[in-house]
């Protein structure tokens, strides 16, 4: 070996130790993953499959590929490196560009709506993109100009890392406030320890996901997103296309999963909490789920068949018609039409959306006439109050969402009324559940989103369809996951959502529930029990005794028709506060000469983060939403070289969202009065 080579091979030795030393402090499990790799290597009980080499020509290194007999960079490592930096610009280029659409408009829709009795869900989306477009119209922008140059990039992936050359340089040009590090294969990433300096990353902040199992994955992702996250309106990626399949579609998920236009602070405001306090002077029974999680026993003999409108439950209906007796079944609006024209007899129907659509969709009068009037029906409080009253009263029960108006009350969120009626459920502590057309994905052979004939609207999605990856469709891009009975099965980003919100609710079950999946085309939920229909042993389960009675009389005990009195004092107390120190802040804003975007963004900061210091959820709720619509926005607008009338430009902005602040705290304070 001459000197030089020894040179080399110590420098590399020495800057494999130093990121061990670094991976030992910062990620320890990715270190001893690491490590483990490499005492393998060392006793010969792993074969290593990839060779580090120095290409002369080149003057870089290659991956030698042994069990294929290639070289991953094709011998010209110092050319793809360079490359991959100078791909990376101060430009929208190779990034991942999520706004909302509403920023879009070039004209504002005329409105003739009380801002109180929105009834369909239109009426809340053309509220929220007049409100936005005030926004887009001072500053002209409507997401149409390109070739911006950019300031700063603040977010930055990497997607597989070979031996990281590139990737220093690449941190070094960008400067970026987060990074994220993504590769499947641990033994490239290892090689990758002996090339590179990955303590670069950690200045500011870096996640490492490296061969981890795609729950793992998903999760680190996910963080990544939520961290610094008014900054998602621009991720930058750097990609070196070597087995980096479904990272894209997974963080484009994830972006989704978190985006303010799911449920806007419009509808978070007219809808749930104008329908809320609402609910809450008119008598209805609302469900204390906390006192009914604390009284245990109501469930605890009886076998839970929970049935929901996906396609699994077309093939299920004749094993659930002969069985129906051997279960309390619970479903949902968009399946209990189907069930009864199988006469299968339903416990409870649980119901969440807000539209109007609701009431001639699932709820119309004939179908409605057709319930057992023994059936439990539960319903959210944001329900259509048109579809409340065709409901037999005694039988109808609400339960609160998002977050509680009675103080500790137990609520949930999520994406669909799937998951929450499970959660529900489980807040029942029965033993066991199973699942039948709770499937969050397409069915594997037509592509459809739903059962045939449910009260839903149902999709059909090309399973063969070649996609570009130059778009993303929210609605129609197809993603792979873990299947409940299949290796992998086809969903969609919305049912995605929903998958990562059941999987975080069954997280949180008791140790002594069960919960078996059933469903033939489902996803796989974690912490539950993938089972063939065929190989449940039916014959075990006995002729249920229900006492409908007994149910109703113990979910009547566990209500409130109005507020506690220290919920009233509580509410009391937050009108005083938003009176008196928010509105002074927003008149301090107000008055301010202000002259840089810069300086409006922090300032505009000082009311969440005294609203989030005074524990008012419901109302943090709202300014976070409201935040993560118009802050994006406007940071990307003035996250330009060439931006003019900077100052004029801050100056309207501001007026507009002093103005929409103080007309949530108004209404939000208009809510709360008819319940203290």
């Amino acid at each position: 070996m001459t000197e030089a080579q020894i040179e080399l091979q110590n420098a590399l030795t020495t800057t494999f130790l130093a990121n061990l030393v670094f991976l030992s402090e910062y990620d320890k499990e990715l270190y001893l993953k690491v490590n483990e790799l490499s005492k393998m290597i060392e006793n010969g009980t792993y074969k290593e499959k990839y060779a580090l080499e120095f290409i002369m020509k080149s003057g870089d290194f290659d991956i030698y590929d042994i069990v294929n007999d290639k070289y991953l960079y094709n011998k010209k490592p110092k050319k793809v490196n360079d490359d991959l930096v100078r791909k990376v610009q101060f430009d929208e280029k190779y990034s991942i560009f999520d706004l909302p659409e509403y920023f879009l408009f070039r004209e504002q829709t005329k409105l003739d709506l009380d801002k109180f009795n929105h009834e369909k869900g239109s009426d809340s989306i053309l509220t929220t993109k007049n409100k936005m477009w005030e926004y887009s119209n001072v500053l002209n922008d409507f997401l149409d100009k390109k070739k911006r140059k950019l300031k700063k990039i603040k977010k930055f992936v990497f997607l597989g890392t070979l031996l990281g050359r590139h990737i220093p340089r690449i941190a070094e040009k960008i400067d970026a406030e987060m990074y994220l590090v993504l590769e499947r294969n641990l033994e490239i990433f290892r090689l990758s320890l002996f090339t590179v300096d990955y303590t670069i990353l950690a200045n500011k902040g870096v996640i490492f996901s490296i061969m981890d199992n795609s729950l793992i994955e998903e999760n680190k992702i996910l963080k990544f997103i939520n961290l610094e996250n008014l900054e998602n309106y621009l991720i930058k990626i750097s990609s070196t296309g070597f087995n980096i399949d479904r990272y894209i579609d997974i963080l484009l998920s994830s972006l989704h999963s978190v985006r303010p236009t799911a449920y806007d602070y419009i509808r978070m405001l007219y809808i749930h909490v104008n329908r809320t306090t609402k609910i809450l002077s008119n008598d209805y029974k609302i469900l204390h789920l906390n006192k009914i999680n604390k009284n245990k026993e109501i469930f605890k003999d009886i076998p839970i068949l929970y049935l929901a409108a996906g396609p699994s439950l077309d093939e299920n209906l004749d094993w659930i018609k002969r069985n129906q007796d051997k279960f309390f079944i619970v479903t949902i609006g968009a399946a209990y039409k189907k069930l009864l024209s199988n006469d299968i007899k339903i416990d409870l129907i649980s119901t969440i959306d807000e539209s109007d659509i609701l009431e001639k969709l699932q709820f119309d009068d004939e179908s409605v006439s057709k319930i057992n009037k023994k059936t439990i029906i539960l319903a959210s409080v944001m329900t259509n109050e048109k579809i409340l009253k065709k409901f037999n009263q005694e039988k109808l029960f609400l339960f609160e969402i998002f977050t509680p108006f009675e103080i500790n009350n137990i609520v949930y969120d999520g994406y669909s009324v799937g998951e929450i009626t499970l959660a529900i459920l489980m807040n029942m502590n029965p033993k066991k559940i199973y699942l039948i057309g709770l499937d969050l994905a397409l069915n594997q052979i037509t592509g459809e989103s739903h059962s045939k004939a449910s009260n839903s609207i149902i999709q059909v999605i090309d399973l063969n369809k070649e996609e570009s990856r130059e778009t993303f469709s929210l609605d129609e891009s197809l993603i792979k996951v873990k299947g409940n009975m299949k290796e992998e099965v086809f969903t969609t980003s919305l049912f995605y959502s929903s998958i990562k919100s059941t999987e975080i609710k069954i997280a949180k079950k008791e140790d002594n529930l069960e919960i078996y999946n059933l469903s033939s085309h489902g996803s796989y939920f974690e912490g539950t029990i993938p089972k063939k229909i065929n190989d449940l042993n039916i014959k075990e389960f006995t002729k249920l005794k229900l006492k409908r009675d007994e149910y109703i009389s113990f979910l009547t005990e566990n209500s409130f028709k109005e507020l506690s009195l220290e919920s009233k004092e509580y509410f009391s107390k937050q009108i005083d506060f938003l009176r008196n120190d928010i509105k002074s802040i927003l008149m301090e804003l107000k008055n301010d000469k202000i002259e840089f975007y810069e300086e409006f963004y922090e300032k505009v900061f000082l009311i969440p983060s005294k609203i989030s210091q005074n524990n008012a959820p419901i109302l943090f709720q709202i300014f976070a939403n409201y935040y993560q619509m118009v802050i994006p926005f406007l940071s990307y607008h003035f996250n330009n070289l060439r931006v003019k009338n900077e100052k004029n430009k801050v100056k309207k902005i501001k007026e507009i969202f002093t103005k929409q602040i103080e007309e949530i705290i108004d209404d939000y304070i208009k809510c709360l009065q008819r319940v203290i």
